[in-house]
């Protein structure tokens, strides 16, 4: 087959735009688009890397693909991730992953909280702050700590150590960096939850199916709380351990699975996702986020590391995430594998 990939790179950026690195932290490196190119190739399909924006449509009816992979971000807005499978629809095209709905809803984390509530899958109780003057109606209906975090944003971006508060002077000084630093969007103001975090894998479609919970350690000891923020991340290496699967009741296992799958299918997911969640300190389970884009490079993204960890290789992982896709279009151009993880 003739495949397209569709990508943000970090190193495509404007210079003004990369003096800022948070802006980009949700784009991809030239390792990871080679390494899923090299993964196509190695399986003898034709490659062609397409990148974002709109000068992909005059690209796409020019090389005339079969199928595009995609891992956009997309550059601007909260509807940004839904930019790029919105042309291929359009054009017609059959792409890996969710589609444009399912995209814009995940990145809005305000929706993202409504669904799950009226799905009944817990997440953590929060208030929505647009102008600083809504910090005045906070009092007494939220429990300290908070997290403060912008309400359209991924990759932890706009969540630093200093967004985890614990009176209003902090709730205050947080919200007007974060105003500050993004001033087109709303803030939420999440309680904390104090406990183990845990990421779920999820693949397939019918039926999906967990791949495997991964628990992100706070390597300075595994009963310590972890506070997954952007910090946190960057200094990953030094900071965090990675266990798959996680040191935890079976029933806490559980019945964080069956979330998970509630999740991927209230929200339409297509292929895989990634749902994180947090274990209070009393064992009760909240949803964080639903990541139908998870990050696939091949060094650092918690679904690679979590599918090693399992036992799946990394060109296994997304040649499974490729045939999934194509058994729900079942194009039958030649003869297709769909075999799958």
């Amino acid at each position: 087959m003739k495949i397209g990939i569709t990508y943000n790179l970090k190193d495509e950026l404007s210079p003004d735009a990369i003096i800022d690195t948070e802006s980009c932290e949700e784009f991809d490196s030239p390792l990871t688009i080679d390494a899923i190119c090299g993964v196509f190739e190695k399986n003898g399909h034709e490659i062609v890397k397409l990148g974002c924006g709109i000068k992909i449509i005059e690209r796409l009816r020019g090389e005339k693909v079969d199928f595009v992979f995609n891992i956009a971000e997309g550059c601007r807005g909260r509807n940004r991730e839904s930019h790029t499978p919105s042309i291929l629809e359009m054009l017609d095209i059959p792409y890996s992953g969710s589609d444009p709905l399912t995209l814009g809803l995940t990145l809005d984390k305000v929706v993202t909280k409504k669904i799950a509530f009226q799905a009944g899958i817990p997440t953590p109780r929060y208030l929505v702050i647009k102008t600083s003057e809504d910090l005045l109606f906070l009092e007494n209906k939220l429990v300290y700590p908070l997290i403060t975090k912008p309400a359209w944003e991924g990759s932890s971006k706009g969540i630093y150590n200093s967004s985890k508060v614990f009176n209003r002077q902090e709730l205050e000084k947080s919200a007007e960096l974060l105003f500050k630093k993004y001033p087109d969007q709303p803030l939420l103001a999440e309680e904390y939850v104090e406990g183990r975090e845990i990421t779920a894998g999820v693949i397939g479609n019918e039926p999906p199916r967990v791949l495997g919970l991964m628990e992100i350690v706070n390597r300075a000891g595994p009963e310590e709380d972890i506070f997954y923020s952007l910090d946190t991340k960057r200094d990953w290496k030094k900071l965090v351990d990675y266990a798959s699967p996680p040191d935890i009741e079976q029933l806490i296992q559980k019945h964080i699975s069956h979330y998970a799958l509630m999740a991927f299918k209230e929200f339409g997911c297509k292929d895989v996702a990634r749902i994180d969640f947090k274990i209070s300190k009393n064992n009760k389970i909240f949803m964080l986020e639903v990541n139908p884009l998870p990050g696939l490079s091949p060094e650092y993204a918690d679904l690679v590391i979590m599918a090693r960890k399992n036992g799946i290789k990394y060109d296994d992982l997304i040649l499974s995430i490729f045939n999934h896709a194509l058994l729900r279009y079942r194009s039958g151009k030649g003869d297709l594998s769909y075999e799958t993880v």
